[in-house]
This record gives structure tokens, sequence and C-alpha cells, in this order.
């Protein structure tokens, strides 16, 4: 399964951090190259995969110590919600861009899947990025 290798090798290293993380968040959106796509929302899964660098503090119980994993809940929907793309890579890294800009991230996985062009399976777009 892709989201084992991607969770464990491509943002893996030798180093300790924590990771938070979002799967399976489903969205119609309207995407796709052929006139056949254009104005017919399709199913999309995304998967996030974020490398966080953990200050002392926050192990005090405290949210406003830690980067609340809804962040990647607004970047989505931010996003889809004002624009339309007809590609899943350009959606990726408009995602991606937003992904990485809190200070506390060190790296991000993002997985794409449209779930509905195959009778069994999905088809769809990773990409892992590190400052």
């Amino acid at each position: 399964m892709i989201k084992n290798q991607i969770f464990t090798h491509n943002i893996g290293d030798d180093k300790s951090y924590d990771i938070i993380f979002m799967e399976d968040v489903i969205r119609n959106i309207d995407i796709g190259i052929h006139d056949y796509e254009k104005g017919v929302p399709q199913r999309l899964s995304f998967d996030f995969y974020v490398k966080i660098s953990m200050s002392n503090n926050a192990f005090d119980d405290d949210i406003n110590n830690v980067l609340n994993y809804e962040y990647l809940i607004k970047i989505l929907d931010s996003i889809i919600d004002n624009n339309r793309f007809s590609l899943l890579e350009t959606l990726g890294k408009c995602i991606m861009d937003e992904v990485l800009s809190p200070n506390q991230v060190q790296g991000a996985t993002l997985v794409i899947s449209k779930l509905d062009i195959l009778k069994s399976g999905k088809i769809g777009y990773s990409m892992t990025r590190n400052k």
C-alpha cells in the first residue's frame, strides 16, 4: 500500500521527529483536462503526512503549543473552493506550498487519489517535499 511506503520511506531519515497526519479525506472537485470532466465533480481522496519539530512545550497538553492538524483542512478547503485545476500535480503543488508554510513543519507528503476512474482501484499523484 502506497500510504505505508510514503509514511516510512519518503519522509523518513535517521533523526527523531513527529508526524501529524490526516487520511482518506474525500472531496468532490471539478478537475480534469478532458471536456467530459469539466463541470463534473470527481471524488478525490487526500492523505497528508506532515513532519514537524516539536518544542518541549508541546507536551504540556495545551493545543496552543502544537501544530493543530485542522490547519490541513482549512488549507484543503480554501484551495479547492477558490480554484479549478486541470491536473492533480498543479492541485498538489498549491496545497503543498501552504502545508509547508508553518515554521514547525520540516517536510510533508501529500497523496491525492481519483476514486472513480477505474472500476477497481484508484489512480493518483503523490509528492514529498522537505524544507
